[in-house]
């Protein structure tokens, strides 16, 4: 199928076995340019109570004599896993690809649909363009039951009891058999090593054999919890609306702002705010989790938060994302299965939520994506953070704060650079400073220029900076909140970096400074096209900067189509609406 006068997509090879279905595409673009080439691909899965969008990366490209671009793209998708919240019976396959403003649906041509094989578990027809896939033997997915769920921890526990009981026996059996037995050989291969420590290996087989319940503090504290939110669910309405935050232990964010609307509709609200990894966690905070989880009705977080992940009691819950950032920019979630980094395909990851709040109708298909959730239940509301964008007395007032902490800035030109970090996540994240020159910029410039860096917080080492340009220069990475420091900032230098959102909102002019965008494309990616996505002019090195810079040549036109793009709502109202949205939940409940 043709998806532009240029670009052809085909679907070559469509097969499933053993519940995996294997997807490959073809793509051919004719315009001989192929430094303009960028294939984004997705495929659609739908039935008739949940639609699940899932990336098809290009995996291998090539060029023709004349330039033409071709690239493939295959992956297998467990099928299994798709759907989350209704049985994998019937339902609907969809080849999507981007044409540069839009996904368009790819349809499949009868010859294409040919190469479909499935002599087993699936019947498969085509319907206008659609594949259609019929499970032959209906498979209901089981509900989660608390009462058999604690039986089967208890049998579980049993069999770790008799397990720990019987551990002499075990070390017994892997002495002799190390020692005496006819594996002697075998163990040598499997386990390597001396001899106590093959046999110490051997008798832990045996016992993680016997065992299939880990009995740790992890198991203990998520079976507490568990059982401590049912039965407390038994005595308590569940009339509260509970905000959940790991990534926070004061009341900021989102989540304050929108907290700040429903104290004045007089709403009944808790919070649970305390970061950190769900193992590290006391018995105390599990216990006060558990008590306001059973007096919630609608419960709200602003980032991931697994220990809500297997709370049985959230079945009657409605959980909500008040995701944190704006937009849709960097690929997250599972939108990245499959690449380095990325979630499992049969993860349950984000997967609980019931909705999630964006900033426009533009992005509701990417976090759709990305929390492997349905597309009708990403609502735009916008974000509520950015209310205060619109109040010009909170403007002037952080102004005059920052103006005071920091008297330099006053009557200069401010140049932010704010970049990501590069890295895998916080434990390797980095940002090469030679890249980003201070000295270099500020000698060609005039002495009305200052530079504020603000670097991701993950990055922990501060960027050098030469003593003859000190004056000019103030870090800021470990002191300010960045969307603060947009209101005194002229000119924005990012890379890939979602602060770009908020910089629209205030029709900052931009320079994208791309100097590994190659790399980043096939290590993180974007939902778009980076070279016609971004609000700003892209450059490649220093020189390109100071040049940009001395002819304030930022393509500036493009940051009002880009704020509009990406927000449907400029009123400052964004709290409002979501506070809103919630208590409309809650009623619903209590009917």
């Amino acid at each position: 199928m043709k998806l532009n006068a240029q670009t052809e997509v085909l679907v070559d090879k469509l097969a499933i076995r053993r519940d995996i279905m294997t997807i490959g595409v073809l793509v051919r673009d004719m315009s001989g340019n192929p430094e303009s080439v960028e294939i984004k691909l997705a495929v659609k899965f739908e039935n008739e109570k949940e639609t699940r969008i899932l990336p098809l990366s290009v995996t291998d490209t090539s060029f023709d004599e004349k330039g033409n671009y071709i690239g493939y793209a295959i992956f297998d998708y467990e099928l299994d896993a798709v759907f989350f919240r209704s049985d994998l019976n019937n339902f609907t396959v969809t080849v999507q690809a981007y044409d540069g403003n839009t996904y368009r649906d790819i349809l499949v041509e009868g010859n294409d649909f040919n190469q479909v094989k499935d002599e087993n578990e699936y019947a498969c027809s085509l319907n206008q363009g659609v594949i259609n896939i019929k499970r032959k033997k209906p498979v209901k997915i089981p509900k989660n039951n608390p009462i058999l769920a604690v039986l089967i921890f208890c049998y579980r526990a049993m069999e770790f009891i008799i397990g720990t009981a019987l551990i002499p026996l075990f070390l017994l059996d892997g002495i002799y058999v190390h020692f005496l037995g006819k594996k002697r050989r075998f163990m040598e291969n499997t386990y390597g090593g001396g001899q106590l420590k093959r046999a110490l290996l051997f008798a832990k087989w045996r016992y993680s054999s016997f065992c299939r319940l880990t009995m740790n503090r992890a198991t203990i504290k998520k079976t507490f919890l568990n059982v401590a939110t049912s039965v407390m669910s038994v005595f308590f309405k569940q009339e509260y609306i509970l905000f959940v935050s790991s990534r926070r232990t004061d009341l900021t964010g989102n989540i304050a702002y929108v907290n700040d609307v429903l104290q004045e509709k007089n709403a009944k609200v808790l919070f649970w705010l305390v970061p950190g990894k769900t193992k590290y966690m006391t018995f105390r905070n599990f216990w006060l989790l558990a008590y306001r989880l059973a007096r919630s009705k609608v419960v709200v977080v602003d980032d991931f938060t697994p220990v809500l992940n297997e709370v049985w009691a959230m079945e009657h819950r409605i959980l909500i994302q008040l995701w944190h950032a704006c937009g849709a920019f960097k690929t997250f979630g599972f939108t990245r299965v499959g690449k380095d980094g990325g979630p499992n395909q049969t993860s349950t990851n984000h997967r609980y939520y019931n909705y999630a709040i964006v900033s426009s109708s533009e992005i509701r298909r990417f976090y759709a994506e990305g929390f492997g959730i349905d597309v009708k239940n990403v609502k735009a509301l916008g974000i509520p953070r950015t209310d205060d964008f619109f109040k010009e007395s909170y403007k002037t007032e952080i102004r005059a704060r920052l103006y005071k902490d920091y008297p330099q800035l006053q009557n200069k030109k401010v140049i932010l650079f704010a970049p990501t970090f590069r890295g895998n996540g916080a434990g390797t994240a980095h940002f090469p400073f030679e890249k980003f020159d201070v000295k270099k910029i500020l000698e060609k410039l005039g002495d009305e220029y200052m530079i504020i860096i603000k670097h991701h917080p993950f990055v922990e080492a501060r960027h050098p900076v030469d003593s003859s340009v000190k004056d000019r220069v103030l870090d800021l990475s470990s002191e300010s909140e960045i969307n603060d420091l947009l209101f005194i900032t002229d000119l924005l230098i990012t890379d890939y970096s979602s602060v770009i959102f908020e910089a629209s909102l205030l029709n900052i002019p931009m320079l994208f400074y791309a100097y590994d965008l190659e790399d980043y494309v096939v290590n993180r990616d974007f939902y778009y096209p980076f070279k016609n996505f971004v609000p700003g002019k892209i450059v490649r090195s220093m020189d390109d900067i100071v040049e940009a810079i001395e002819k304030e040549d930022y393509e500036g036109w493009k940051v009002e189509a880009f704020k509009n793009r990406f927000f449907d709502q400029l009123d400052g109202k964004s709290s409002e609406r979501v506070a809103d949205f919630i208590i409309s939940l809650l009623e619903k409940g209590k009917k």
